[in-house]
C-alpha cells in the first residue's frame, strides 16, 4: 500500500473509512495518532501492525500506514537533529576553548611586545647618548666645561690664600 501523498488526501481516506465512529480499530488509530501528535514514538510498532489487521478497512489500513510513515521520518528527523545539536554542543565547547587559549596567547605575546619596547626604547636612548657624546661638539663643551671648572677652582683657591 502506498502512503497518501497529501494531508487532503489523508483527510479524504479518514472521512471515507470513518462511518461508524465507534468502532474499536478508528478508536485505537485515533489514539495512537493522538500519542503521535504530543511526540511520544514508543507505540509506532502498535500503528504498523494496524496496517495488517484484517478487521480493519482498506482505508483505515492506508491511513495507519501514512500515519505510521510519518512518525517514522519525524523521529528519524528529530534523532539527526539530536545528533546534530550534540556535535554543535561540542564545536561550541572545543571554539570556546580554542577562544580561552588564543586570549591567553594574545595576553602573553601583548606583554612581551610591552617588554621588547620598552627594550628597544632604552637601547635607542643609548644610541643616540653616546651619538651625542661621541661628537666633536660635545667634546669641545666638555672640555670648555671642564676649564671653567678649574678656573673657578684656581679662582677660589687665590682668594683662599690672599685672605
Amino acid at each position: 500500500m502506498a502512503a497518501p501523498a497529501t494531508a487532503a488526501e489523508v483527510i479524504r481516506l479518514w472521512e471515507s473509512g470513518v462511518k461508524d465512529e465507534t468502532s474499536e480499530f478508528q478508536r485505537r488509530l485515533r489514539d495512537l495518532c493522538g500519542e503521535l501528535a504530543r511526540g511520544d514514538y514508543g507505540k509506532i510498532d502498535s500503528l504498523f501492525a494496524m496496517t495488517i489487521d484484517a478487521g480493519a478497512p482498506a482505508v483505515l489500513q492506508e491511513l495507519a500506514e501514512a500515519f505510521a510513515s510519518m512518525a517514522v521520518q519525524i523521529e528519524a528527523r528529530e534523532y539527526r537533529l539530536g545528533e546534530m545539536l550534540a556535535e554543535l554542543k561540542e564545536a561550541n565547547r572545543r571554539l570556546e576553548d580554542a577562544n580561552r587559549t588564543v586570549t591567553n596567547e594574545n595576553d602573553t605575546l601583548r606583554s612581551q611586545v610591552q617588554r621588547l619596547t620598552i627594550e628597544i626604547d632604552q637601547t635607542r636612548k643609548e644610541r643616540e647618548v653616546s651619538a651625542i657624546v661621541e661628537t666633536d661638539y660635545f667634546r669641545t663643551l666638555q672640555e670648555r666645561a671642564q676649564a671653567m671648572r678649574q678656573r673657578q677652582r684656581h679662582g677660589e683657591t687665590t682668594e683662599a690664600a690672599s685672605s
